[in-house]
């Protein structure tokens, strides 16, 4: 992460910061595990953990470190500074009701999308035995941009410049057969969005379901984030989606961004 000589960043820190990201990705680990994998001294991995242990950032259980409810804290705090992710809560709520679906708000985050709010619709959606297999947008979670309704839409908005940087550093992997995994293909897909004005995942993300997403614009015309309404492909057909999810999608953004407006955060 480190490789730059000339960089302000401090390599303790970014140390740190890789240990809790691979206790975050292994959903807990230990001492030996951190060490090996990151291939660090034993002895060093002791001394990091010791102190994030110390500060709150992690807990032990067992011989097992985990992340710490303190990011909890401090994720409520990032979710909820702005005005704007507020509104979000009532607009998916609302986009939910409007469509049966599930719906969700994201910002852009170092390249990649975040969810800052969702909605699921009290039905169960995705009929299957393995839970793991279901996509579901949960708060917090990251998704690559490139596959994602949200994360295309938002690309969109961007230069190309921030386009081609966000593709330098996190790629095109293909997360299903349907997957755009070429440039030229994503830059001509970003310029059909930016004319119709929203953007379709099409099973780019997940085998079975389908998405449309648009963008929310803030008064000063810079873009807050995306909305989406997500559901299975055998019942987001293209005339579904364009006849009846879009339209309601449409008017859930423009009272959205009539809130952002006059700071409003209910309906009236």
């Amino acid at each position: 992460m480190v490789g730059n000589t000339e960089s302000p960043t401090l390599k303790t820190t970014v140390r740190s910061l890789e240990l809790v990201d691979r206790i975050h990705e292994c959903g807990g680990a230990g001492l030996p595990q951190l060490a090996e994998d990151l291939s660090l001294a034993k002895s060093t991995v002791y001394k990091h953990v010791m102190t994030l242990h110390e500060c709150g950032y992690l807990v032990k259980e067992d011989e097992q470190y985990h992340v710490g409810p303190k990011f909890l804290n401090l994720g409520e705090h990032a979710r909820s500074r702005k005005s704007g992710y507020q509104f979000a809560d009532d607009a998916v709520r609302e986009l939910t009701e409007a469509t049966d679906e599930e719906a969700d708000f994201v910002i852009e985050d170092h390249g990649r999308i975040i969810t800052i709010s969702e909605s699921y619709h009290k039905w169960v959606k995705y009929p299957g035995e393995d839970e793991s297999d279901r996509y579901r947008a949960r708060t917090g979670t990251y998704y690559p941009m490139h596959a994602t309704a949200s994360g295309k839409v938002i690309l969109a908005e961007l230069p190309q410049a921030r386009v081609e940087a966000i593709l330098d550093q996190w790629g095109l992997s293909a997360k299903t057969d349907s997957t755009i995994t070429e440039r030229q293909d994503l830059f001509e897909e970003l310029e059909r969005i930016e004319d119709q004005g929203y953007a379709i995942d099409d099973e780019e993300f997940t085998d079975g379901l389908r998405s449309i997403g648009m963008i929310v614009t803030q008064p000063n015309g810079a873009h807050i984030g995306a909305m989406s309404v997500s559901g299975p492909s055998y019942r987001m057909t293209d005339g579904v989606l364009t006849q009846e999810i879009l339209p309601a999608l449409e008017q859930i953004v423009e009272s959205f961004e009539d809130r952002l407006a006059d700071g409003r955060s209910d309906g009236s």
